[in-house]
């Protein structure tokens, strides 16, 4: 008898998964990330030996693990090609070619005495969804998608109903394409509910699957990164060293990223200027770090504690983004006792972005959403600038006026208001709260023609 444990990488929106033979003693791996101390961690509370670790594809959001378990724990990670089977014991995992997501994506069918059990379908299947297929360019986005639609049409259509079905790529990543939260279903629910099993005509999947959403610049260099293979960091990296802010300072002065991972809160009412406001504790941290920051830049990170700091490290190691300089001792407290200059931003609501629209206020609105929201209405007025645009677009607002920037929820409008301040705006104002609420004050939104 086996069992399947889910092991999420929630900022990435993704899972990767755990077998367990507990009758053998004997453990496989599935999607691992590159922090392989909760895999070991959870063998030796089950008691049981990592005997293999697979990959579903080449992936373009974090770095493989399947290298750092083969050093720590001697894993096997020989690839299981399309139609192959690699014997477990009682159990066996046959390889399935499932194209789509990525040209060799893989799916692999556990089999229990030649019976299929569960299909681990990495993006192949999601709950709710697939996975993108533009990852490799413009010019492979259609014929990806044209394989997805025969992976989920035909390559899977001698599989029952009632098979479990553990996607890695879940609600929250960039990877996929309008899947609900879950890492966990069956192949028949899919099959009555998945919107792209219910498109069974060529025009209407291809147009669902290629309206995309733009994912982070550091994917582009991810699957070389995965193929050559990253710099092995061991069960646990030690932490972030601390640094002086006399240290802090002269890093910045030669170049490093300081990221700030306090709450939103906590930066408008103090920062060190010139920083990155970068929450750990929202969604997708890594992701928006790998997206604004380029990745040879040494990192400082101010604020949190010290298990919050961590958290942050583990999640830039997950994506390659390995040149942690350090950690402000003491943090902002620290910058301040050691007599340097502070910022702020004013906040603001919804209502209050409103009145200003309503009574035309000397100033910039700015909507740091991205294009899908931005479609779906907008404030009249509103200058669209989605978060990862706003350095590159930042000069084109007028200096000698307040911004106000906002987004759906506030979350992202943080990260572009420490953007416009790092472009050299002097009049930065965060506006918080959920934009549903410009409709519950009966203000109209402009929508495009």
């Amino acid at each position: 008898m086996f069992t399947v444990e889910a092991l999420p990488a929630p900022e990435l929106g993704n899972a990767s998964f755990l077998i367990v033979d507990a009758e053998r003693g004997t453990g496989v791996v599935i999607d691992p990330t590159r922090d392989i101390d909760r895999y070991l961690t959870r063998a030796e509370q089950l008691g049981i030996r990592l005997t293999h670790s697979v990959d579903t594809h080449l992936h373009n959001d974090f770095v493989s693990g399947r290298r750092e378990l083969e050093a720590a724990v001697g894993t096997n990670i020989d690839e299981v090609e399309p139609g192959a089977e690699l014997p477990l014991g009682g159990l066996s995992l046959r390889a399935l070619l499932t194209p789509g997501h990525t040209p060799d994506h893989k799916s692999y069918l556990l089999l229990e005495q030649g019976r299929p059990r569960a299909l681990f379908s990495g993006g192949a299947v999601m709950v709710g969804g697939i996975a993108r297929t533009d990852l490799f360019g413009p010019h492979l986005a259609t014929h990806l998608a044209l394989e997805a639609y025969r992976t989920l049409q035909v390559r899977l259509r001698g599989l029952p109903d009632d098979l479990a079905v553990f996607p890695t790529h879940g609600s929250g990543s960039f990877c996929g394409t309008a899947a609900v939260s879950g890492h966990e279903t069956t192949l028949g629910r899919e099959r009555s509910t998945n919107p792209f099993f219910l498109a069974t005509e060529l025009m209407p999947f291809l147009a669902r699957i290629l309206d995309q959403h733009r994912f982070p610049d550091y994917y582009r260099d991810m699957a070389a990164i995965n193929r050559d293979g990253a710099p092995l960091l061991g069960r646990n990296a030690p932490a972030p060293p601390p640094m002086t802010a006399d240290q802090v300072a002269g890093s910045m002065e030669q170049g490093a990223a300081v990221i700030d991972i306090r709450s939103a809160r906590d930066y408008d009412r103090a920062h060190i200027p010139g920083t990155y406001s970068i929450p750990v504790g929202g969604d997708s941290f890594s992701a928006w770090a790998g997206w604004l920051v380029a990745r040879d830049r040494p990192i400082v990170l101010v604020g949190g504690t010290s298990i919050e700091q961590r958290e942050a490290q583990l999640q830039l190691h997950r994506i390659a983004f390995d040149r942690i300089a350090g950690a402000l001792d003491g943090g902002l407290e620290a910058w301040v006792a050691s007599a340097r200059p502070t910022s702020h931003f004013e906040t603001a609501t919804i209502e209050d972005m409103a009145g200003w629209v309503l009574r035309g206020e000397v100033m910039t609105v700015v909507d740091a959403r991205d294009d899908h929201e931005w479609a779906e209405g907008h404030a009249p007025g509103a200058v669209h600038m989605y978060l990862p645009d706003v350095p590159h677009h930042a000069a084109e607002i007028p200096v000698d006026a307040p911004v106000a920037v906002h987004c759906a929820s506030g979350y992202r409008a943080g990260m572009a208001a420490s953007l416009l301040e790092l472009a050299g705006l002097k009049r930065v104002i965060h506006v918080s709260g959920d934009f549903s609420q410009w409709n519950r004050l009966h203000l109209a939104e402009v929508h495009p023609a």
